[in-house]
């Protein structure tokens, strides 16, 4: 409790940050889907890149699931949900190394796996548990727009944008075990995501990078029940792979 307790003094209050912004954001895009809707040609006329019209082409076929799933887990989980990765995940070895306090962390009879384990689990709850409570929150917003959602397709939803996060989570604790300064990590890892996100608004190249793992043509299906296991599956192997990764350099590194 101890190695959570430590953690949670540093990033607590970044945590509460990270849930108001998205919960914000998410009410905002909630209220205006109204005027959204109703303008909807008109907006797909103003749109410069075919990945965007795309986008709304899903909407204009799933609805308001699309529109929500666009706004809180392909938009928000992208932005919000990668900068906290990148605040949480960059600092969880190499904060000890760029503050010179290795020494005191690792006097603890505690090993080195489970020290960093458990801040990757406790970075792991403060990045997922706004993500479930905004969505389940949205959910319960929509009525005053006119529009239910199930929380089944909305929970299913926030779980594999979850499992997106957790993998972009354990490259980043991977890059920090071996990185001195505590801001490494994160911004390595912010500028592999823009590059994929400049990426994904290129035809013919879009449909290779990850962020085509997370638009509508994964998250629509999920009202319907068809939930995109196979990508999932291979989010949860990339976490772990990228966690054994970081236990070994972890192990391996003298400070």
């Amino acid at each position: 409790m101890s190695l959570v307790r430590q953690y949670l003094r540093d990033t607590l209050w970044v945590a509460v940050g990270y849930f108001v912004l998205m919960a914000v954001a998410l009410a905002a895009a909630i209220l205006y889907w109204p005027d959204f809707r109703d303008n909807l040609p008109s907006i797909v006329k103003l749109l410069p890149f075919d990945a965007l019209r795309e986008l709304v082409a899903g909407i204009e076929r799933f609805g308001y699931w699309a529109y929500f799933a666009i706004q809180q887990d392909f938009k928000g989980c992208s932005l919000f949900g990668l900068a906290a990765v990148a605040l949480f995940g960059s600092g969880v070895v190499a904060r000890e190394a760029d503050q010179k306090t290795a020494e005191f962390l690792l006097s603890r009879p505690v090993s080195r796996t489970r020290i960093l384990l458990v801040r990757f689990a406790t970075a792991a709850v403060l990045v997922l548990a706004p993500v479930f409570l905004t969505s389940l929150g949205g959910m319960w917003l929509s009525p005053v727009v006119g529009e239910r959602l199930a929380p089944g397709p909305v929970l299913a939803a926030a779980a594999y944008l979850g499992l997106f996060l957790l993998m972009q989570l354990a490259f980043c604790v991977w890059l920090s075990a071996g990185s001195e300064h505590q801001l490494r990590a994160g911004v390595i890892l912010i500028g592999i995501m823009l590059f994929q996100f400049a990426l994904y608004l290129v035809k013919g190249v879009g449909d290779w990078t990850l962020y085509a793992l997370v638009d509508p043509s994964r998250l629509g299906p999920i009202q319907a029940g068809r939930f995109p296991w196979r990508e999932a599956a291979g989010f949860a192997a990339a976490t772990i792979g990228f966690l054994l990764l970081a236990i070994r350099r972890f192990a391996r590194r003298d400070f």
